[in-house]
């Protein structure tokens, strides 16, 4: 973290900028560039998502959990798999045109999903509060030790090949639960933990996943594993997949009914839980939960909105965007998200692993999967998810030569033992220069003249401001609005430049041209006469920033 004077103005570049002390992840740019994905509006074809990693719960396996818990509900809290399991229970309703369309602003080269107004992704924060997973623990490719151990990997995988061998010489997790569940033998638990792991951590096509059979015996012997960096490396890999087979068939449109279909093996229900949590303007009305219920049981069963234009709903989502959406209902994670500012001096990470975990969340690194999957994790990008101002963000070389590099990267020691949490309320800014580069790399990629359609000024102003309505036009009830937008919703930019008068200039010599560096209210608002008429407005900003 770096803490130092800056003027900053709010995410949307509507306010004066106030020169004060702010708080950012490292790293800051060196010098500021601009570059871009290359263009494309993807097209309407009837895509089709093969989700092995969406896993509904069945009866067996609830009531094998149901038994198991009364006599291993310590040892799953002592290795943090405690919440993931009982998480297993919920049922999430799948929306697959809400999972499309939010893969389509995904950059593979950052790590995050490029919307007009800013850039957000899933982090490690996500995975740990909505999926239960642990942060902190060793690497999910860490060896068995001992005679022990490996002997019960060999019975696992014994069990794995016998007494059911196919033409695939697989084993489905169905065959392996009825063999299993209540059978009283000595390898149930280890056996129970891998159907875990086989069906929701790292799902494997319905077979019993024997990459994992080192972890289960790990967790059953209380040696607690980092899942979340491997869970969200497979989100990260899943997502990037998904982009680049749009992209495909956007570019070669006469396609066979094979190329349409993508299989997907991560938590992708972690992806569509992440927009339900942090857009408003597509937010279904959640369950209401008790004091202690995990935050995924919010959306138990909850069936999607139907919104006709999604695409366009994330374009125009700036003020429907909520940051931090955890500060209200974190449960035991309360301690990220105090009631007023905290410091923390002299912190030390053998002592205090739940700090260690909020830690790991916010600092730049290398994501170790199963497999060969590693990933970049670029939190400092997203600066404002936890709390944080941003920054123009720097670029990160990668340390993923081998999976013992990228492992050492994410745990290398912490030499700032100085923490800070800002207040739970606090709404983080970005910085002018930020807002300047932004704004730039926003207009360089958008035709305003070819979007817009002219209409009639609108009368519904005051002061200077324009009202703005708090409900989406969800019915399509306004003629002059696309459905899932703010009635009578319309901007205020044409070709960069501003109707309104704006923010008088600070009274300062570092912020004589300040006023010319703000952002509209959304960055793809035109003038009140305008209104938008197409989702090519904005979606095709896909926008990376690299060295």
């Amino acid at each position: 973290m770096e803490v130092r004077e800056e003027f900053m103005v709010s995410p949307a570049g509507d306010s004066v900028p106030t020169y004060r002390t702010a708080h950012f992840l490292k790293p800051k740019a060196n010098f500021i560039d601009h570059h871009f994905h290359e263009n494309f509006q993807p097209n309407e074809l009837p895509l089709s998502l093969n989700l092995k990693g969406w896993r509904y719960p069945q009866k067996p396996w609830v009531e094998w959990v149901d038994t198991l818990y009364p006599k291993f509900e310590s040892l799953w809290k002592k290795v943090a798999i405690f919440d993931a399991i009982m998480r297993t229970k919920y049922e999430i309703v799948k929306n697959q045109d809400l999972a499309t369309r939010v893969a389509e602003k995904w950059c593979s080269k950052t790590n995050t999903f490029m919307f007009p107004w800013g850039e957000a992704t899933i982090t490690l924060e996500d995975v740990m509060v909505l999926g239960g997973y642990p942060v902190v623990g060793d690497p999910v490719f860490t060896p068995l030790k001992g005679m022990e151990m490996k002997e019960i990997e060999k019975q696992l995988i014994l069990a794995r090949q016998e007494p059911w061998r196919t033409r695939r010489r697989k084993c489905l997790t169905s065959t392996w639960v009825k063999m299993f569940k209540n059978s009283g033998r000595e390898i149930e638990h280890e056996a129970f933990l891998t159907t875990w792991l086989s069906m929701f951590v790292f799902p494997y096509k319905g077979f019993i996943n024997y990459d994992v059979f080192p972890i289960a015996i790990h967790l059953a012997r209380g040696n607690q594993i980092a899942l979340a960096p491997a869970v969200l490396a497979s989100i990260y890999k899943d997502l990037g997949f998904l982009k680049d087979r749009i992209v495909y068939l956007t570019k070669n449109p006469l396609v066979s009914e094979v190329d349409l279909e993508v299989k997907l093996q991560s938590q992708f229900y972690l992806v569509q839980i992440w927009v339900w949590e942090r857009f408003n303007n597509l937010k279904p009305e959640p369950n209401m939960i008790n004091n202690g219920d995990p935050i995924l049981a919010r959306w138990h069963k909850v069936k999607a909105l139907e919104i006709d234009n999604v695409r366009l709903a994330l374009n125009l989502a700036l003020d429907d965007f909520i940051w931090r959406p955890y500060v209200i209902c974190a449960g035991k994670w309360r301690v990220f998200y105090p009631e007023s500012e905290m410091c923390i001096l002299d912190f030390d990470p053998e002592f205090n692993k739940e700090l260690l975990s909020f830690v790991r969340c916010l600092r730049v690194s290398e994501l170790v999967g199963i497999g060969s999957t590693i990933k970049q994790y670029l939190p400092h990008r997203v600066s404002m998810q936890f709390g944080m101002d941003q920054d123009v963000p720097g670029y990160v070389p990668r340390c993923n030569q081998t999976k013992a590099i990228a492992w050492k990267n994410y745990c290398r020691p912490i030499c700032h033992r100085n923490l800070y949490f800002p207040s739970r309320l606090f709404e983080a800014d970005v910085t002018t220069t930020y807002a300047r580069w932004w704004k730039q790399s926003v207009m360089d990629h958008l035709d305003p003249v070819k979007n817009i359609v002219q209409k009639k000024r609108s009368a519904r102003r005051s002061s200077g401001h324009w009202t703005h309505a708090s409900k989406a036009n969800r019915s399509g009830n306004d003629a002059d609005v696309p459905p899932g937008f703010p009635p009578k919703y319309v901007g205020n930019m044409i070709s960069g430049k501003f109707r309104d008068d704006g923010p008088k200039a600070i009274n300062s010599d570092n912020a004589a041209d300040l006023h010319s560096v703000f952002l509209p209210k959304r960055l793809n608002q035109c003038n009140r006469n305008i209104v938008v008429t197409s989702c090519d407005v904005v979606h095709n900003l896909n926008h990376c920033y690299s060295k």
